[in-house]
C-alpha cells in the first residue's frame, strides 16, 4: 500500500516538475516572442522670444520629463518603499507578493488585490487598460517579464517615475513637484517625498490640496514603510512626521497661461520637420516667435471686453518686417474649445478684403481721389441684378473719393471699382497675396464673399504692412539639442509681391477709418477706437451677418481680429458687434506699452507727393470744407493737378 502512494506521489511530483517546465517554458518563449518596446522619449521644449519656457512637451503630453539622476532619493525610496520593496530583486513580477494576492482574489472570486510591481504599473500605463480581469492581468505580467528582458532596472524606474498621474492634470514626477511645492524634483525634501508618492494610489483621493487628511494619513504609512525598510533614519522619520507642507497649486504646463493654441501649432511644425523629430529623442529646446506678456496683455482685454457674451474670439499677430508670429489666440477658452478659430475656422471676411481691391485699382491707375457716384445702384452681371446696399442704406449721394470709400466702407463705390477693373482683376490680387482656394470671379467678390481663415488673411495684410514685400511667416526661430548645438535656424524667404510706392498710397488713405474729420452721413468706421490709439495705423473693419472683423497696422505690427458664433448665429447685439474693433485697439496698443519700441510710420516714397485736397471728395477743398494731405504718385496725378504749381 504505501509502496503504491509512494508511486503515486512520485508521479504527481515528475508530472508537476514537467508541468511547471513547460509553463515556465511557455511564458519564456511568450515573453521572448513580444517585442514589446519602452517608448523613445520626446522630449520638446518650447521658449518664447524672451528666452522664457513655457511649455514641456514629453511622451505626447504637455508635461516635464526628468532623469532619474535628478530626481531626488527620497522621492525613488519612497515609491519604492511603498509600490514594490523587492524591485531591484525580482524580474518584473514578485511571486511572494503575487501568492499572498492570488490566495485573497480566489477566496473572493475576484480581483481585490493586485500586488502589481512598478513593472506591471508601468506596462499598464503603457500599453493596458485600468480594468480589473483576469486577461488584463496575464497580459501584464506577460508584458512586464518581456520589458525586464530589455530594460535596465533605472530604465524602468525613470519611465515609471515620469508617467504617473498626479491629480490636477499633472503627469510626472517634476511636474508634480513644481505643482504641489514649486520645486523641481531633485529639491524635494523627505515629506514632500512622501506627499507625493501618496498621490498616485488614488489621484483625487490622496490629493493633498483636494484631500489633506487622507494624503496625510498616507504618508506617514510610507515614513513607516521606509523607517522599516531602513532607508531613512529614526532622526529623519521623526522630523518628517512633525513637519508640515504648504502646496502651491501651480502647474508649469497650464493651458490657461501658456498660449496654448500657438503651443499646438507649434508641435504640428515640428510633426513636419522629420530631421528634427528624430532627433527630439534626445530631446530639443524649440525657440519660438511668440511674445508671452503679450498674449497675455489679448487675453486680458478679451476677458474685459467679452464678459458677459457667448461670443467666440481668434486674434493673430505678426512681426510685417520679420515675418514673426507674435500671438495666436483661437477662442476664449482653450479648456472648452481646443479648436482654433484663428487657424482653422474659413468665414467671410466683409469689407476687410477691400483693400486688395483698392491696391489693384491704383495699380491700374487709379488715385486715392478717383470719385464715383455713392447712391443706390443695380448692376447687370451675366444677365444678372445685383444690387448691393451700404449699411443701413446710408449713402453720400454724390461722387466720393477712394479714400473716402476706403474710411466708410462705401460697398457701392466698390462694386462699381470692382466692375471697372474686372472681376478677374482681383481674382489675381487676392491669389498673389496668398489667399487659397477657389476665388469666384463675381461683383460680391468685392464685398467678401470668400471665405477666408483669420491666419490668412493677417499675413495677407501683413505685405502691405511691409509695403509689397512677402516675408515667410514663421513661429520657429531655432531649434537646438538640450546642450545648446543648432539643429535649425530659420531663414525666412522674402519676395516682391507688389510696388511699394503703390501700397503706400492705400496705406496712407486707410487711416482714413480713425479721421472724425471726414464723416458725412455717416462716421469712417475705426472712429469709435480713436481715442484709445496713441501712434497712427492703417486698418480696414469688415461685417457681415454673422462675422466681425477688425485688421490694422503699421511698419511694426499686423493684428487682426475676428468674432463671432461658431453656430454662425446673426450678431445681433450692438455689444457683440463691437466687440474686435476695442479688442483690435487693446491689442496693437498693448504691443507697444510691452515692447518699448519706438512708434514708427512708413517714409513717403521718392516718386510720391503729398496734396492737400478734400479726402471726401477728391478735389481742392473749398472754403470751411475740410482738408487734409493725400498722397498720389508723381506719374499719375489727378488731371486737376498740377504738379509745377504744388
Amino acid at each position: 500500500m504505501k509502496k503504491n502512494i509512494f508511486k503515486v506521489f512520485k508521479v504527481l511530483i515528475i508530472a508537476s516538475t514537467l508541468f511547471l517546465a513547460l509553463f515556465i517554458l511557455t511564458i519564456a518563449i511568450i515573453t521572448t516572442n513580444m517585442n514589446y518596446q519602452m517608448p523613445q522619449i520626446i522630449n520638446v521644449e518650447l521658449y518664447d522670444s524672451n528666452n522664457y519656457k513655457y511649455l514641456s512637451y514629453s511622451n505626447g503630453k504637455k508635461q516635464s520629463y526628468v532623469k532619474l539622476d535628478n530626481i531626488s532619493s527620497y522621492l525613488k525610496k519612497a515609491f519604492i518603499a511603498v509600490e514594490d520593496k523587492r524591485f531591484y530583486q525580482h524580474h518584473g513580477i514578485d511571486i511572494i507578493r503575487m501568492g499572498g494576492a492570488l490566495l485573497k482574489n480566489l477566496k473572493n472570486n475576484k480581483i481585490t488585490e493586485g500586488a502589481s510591481t512598478i513593472t506591471q504599473q508601468y506596462v499598464r500605463n503603457l500599453y493596458l487598460t485600468q480594468e480589473k480581469t483576469w486577461k488584463r492581468k496575464i497580459n501584464e505580467i506577460l508584458i512586464a517579464l518581456n520589458i525586464e528582458k530589455k530594460y535596465s532596472k533605472d530604465e524602468i524606474l525613470e519611465g515609471y517615475l515620469n508617467s504617473i498621474y498626479f491629480d490636477h492634470g499633472i503627469y510626472g514626477v517634476e511636474d508634480a513637484s513644481i505643482y504641489y511645492f514649486n520645486k523641481h524634483a531633485s529639491e524635494l525634501s523627505l515629506i514632500e517625498a512622501v506627499t507625493i508618492a501618496s498621490i498616485p494610489k488614488g489621484p483625487t483621493i490622496y490629493s493633498p490640496i483636494k484631500n489633506p487628511i487622507n494624503n496625510e494619513e498616507r504618508r506617514n504609512l510610507i515614513l513607516k514603510e521606509m523607517l522599516s525598510d531602513e532607508v531613512i533614519s529614526l532622526e529623519e522619520y521623526n522630523v518628517a512626521r512633525a513637519s508640515s507642507i504648504s502646496c502651491v497649486g501651480n502647474n508649469p504646463n497650464d493651458d490657461v497661461i501658456n498660449a496654448p493654441y500657438f503651443q499646438d501649432l507649434v508641435l504640428d511644425a515640428l510633426k513636419k520637420m522629420p530631421k528634427i523629430n528624430n532627433e527630439s529623442y534626445a530631446g530639443i529646446k524649440v525657440y519660438t516667435t511668440l511674445d508671452t506678456k503679450f498674449y497675455n496683455a489679448i487675453n486680458e482685454s478679451i476677458k474685459k471686453r467679452t464678459p458677459n457674451s457667448d461670443i467666440e474670439v481668434a486674434v493673430y499677430a505678426i512681426d510685417p518686417k520679420t515675418g514673426y508670429v507674435l500671438a495666436v489666440v483661437g477662442g476664449k477658452d482653450y479648456e472648452k474649445s481646443a479648436y482654433n478659430r484663428a487657424t482653422s475656422s474659413i468665414r467671410q471676411p466683409g469689407s476687410s478684403i477691400k483693400p486688395f481691391l483698392y491696391l489693384t485699382a491704383l495699380e491700374n491707375g487709379f488715385t486715392v481721389a478717383t470719385t464715383f457716384a455713392s447712391e443706390p445702384t443695380t448692376f447687370y452681371y451675366d444677365n444678372i441684378a445685383y444690387a448691393p446696399t451700404n449699411f443701413q442704406s446710408i449713402y453720400a449721394g454724390f461722387d466720393v473719393s477712394m479714400a473716402y470709400a476706403l474710411a466708410t466702407s462705401d460697398n457701392i463705390y466698390a462694386v462699381k471699382t470692382h466692375l471697372f477693373l474686372g472681376c478677374d482683376k482681383m481674382v489675381n490680387t487676392l491669389k498673389r497675396f496668398g489667399i487659397k482656394g477657389d476665388i469666384p470671379s463675381i461683383p460680391s467678390l468685392a464685398l467678401g464673399v470668400k471665405e477666408v481663415s483669420v491666419k490668412e488673411l493677417t499675413e495677407a495684410y501683413a505685405i502691405l504692412a511691409n509695403l509689397g514685400e512677402r516675408v515667410e511667416p514663421t513661429m520657429i526661430t531655432k531649434i537646438t539639442t538640450m546642450d545648446d548645438e543648432v539643429l535649425y535656424e530659420a531663414t525666412p524667404k522674402k519676395s516682391r509681391i507688389a510696388d511699394s510706392s503703390d501700397v503706400y498710397l492705400l496705406n496712407e488713405a486707410m487711416t482714413s477709418v480713425f479721421d472724425n474729420n471726414m464723416t458725412y452721413n455717416i462716421r469712417p468706421t475705426g472712429v469709435s477706437i480713436k481715442s484709445l490709439l496713441s501712434t497712427k495705423y492703417a486698418a480696414k473693419s469688415g461685417s457681415t451677418d454673422t462675422d466681425n472683423w477688425m485688421v490694422g497696422y503699421n511698419p511694426d505690427i499686423v493684428v487682426s481680429v475676428w468674432t463671432g458664433y461658431d453656430n454662425n448665429d446673426p450678431i445681433i447685439s450692438t455689444n457683440d458687434a463691437k466687440f474686435g474693433k476695442y479688442i483690435w485697439a487693446d491689442t496693437v496698443e498693448a504691443y507697444y506699452k510691452i515692447t518699448n519700441k519706438p512708434k514708427t510710420w512708413y517714409d513717403t516714397p521718392d516718386d510720391v507727393i503729398g496734396i492737400e485736397i478734400n479726402p471726401t471728395t477728391g478735389f481742392y477743398a473749398s472754403f470751411n470744407e475740410y482738408a487734409k494731405t493725400m498722397y498720389f504718385k508723381k506719374s499719375n496725378l489727378p488731371w486737376f493737378i498740377n504738379i509745377e504749381k504744388e
